[in-house]
């Protein structure tokens, strides 16, 4: 008899997986691509708030700080609830990339110690998910648009990754660089 290789074809996760819902899993590529979403819609749900506020109460009272005004009232109670539901999505997400390496969700508290966190968040963006059922559902593949943001919140943050090693190079060797005044003194020598 001659034994072939027989993989396992890899599950497609049910019609009902609801993204948004704890149960199910997230692969790395899910994973950064609902979380760049939520990034997005919450910065631009922030900017919103913070410019509603600041202009009632620019209408209103406070002409010379409506920053500051934005953070009282009702925008301090908008503003609340939107960092509750960003943590509350943050949590769901993280769960779901943990359960796609079979792992409980409980282990999210691993953010709360300051040292373990960078190196749990390296190992929840760099592992790689089991390729067959597990503990906690089928496979669920990426969407088309999950993969685009996805690369796109790579690139992003490896352009801010060289960007703050340029600032930090260009901060940390004063030496290194001309002044404005000294750029003045050196331009201006012949008049």
């Amino acid at each position: 008899f001659i034994m072939f290789n027989q993989t396992r074809p890899p599950q497609i996760s049910p019609k009902n997986d609801h993204p948004l819902s704890i149960k199910g899993r997230f692969n790395r590529l899910s994973y950064l691509g609902w979380y760049g979403l939520l990034s997005i819609s919450w910065s631009i749900l922030f900017t919103l708030i913070i410019a509603i506020s600041a202009s009632f109460s620019v209408n209103n009272v406070q002409v010379h700080e409506p920053i500051l005004s934005a953070f009282s009232g009702i925008g301090a109670i908008a503003l609340t609830a939107l960092w509750f539901a960003g943590f509350y999505f943050q949590i769901v997400f993280l769960t779901r990339r943990l359960h796609d390496l079979n792992k409980t969700g409980w282990l999210c508290l691993l953010l709360l110690v300051p040292m373990i966190q960078f190196f749990f968040i390296l190992y929840v963006l760099l592992a790689k998910g089991t390729p067959h059922r597990n503990d906690y559902g089928d496979i669920r593949p990426s969407a088309a648009w999950e993969k685009l943001l996805a690369w796109i919140m790579i690139i992003f943050s490896l352009i801010t990754i060289f960007t703050m090693l340029i600032f930090s190079y260009y901060f940390a060797s004063p030496d290194f660089w001309d002044t404005p005044t000294q750029i003045l003194q050196n331009t201006t020598e012949y008049f």
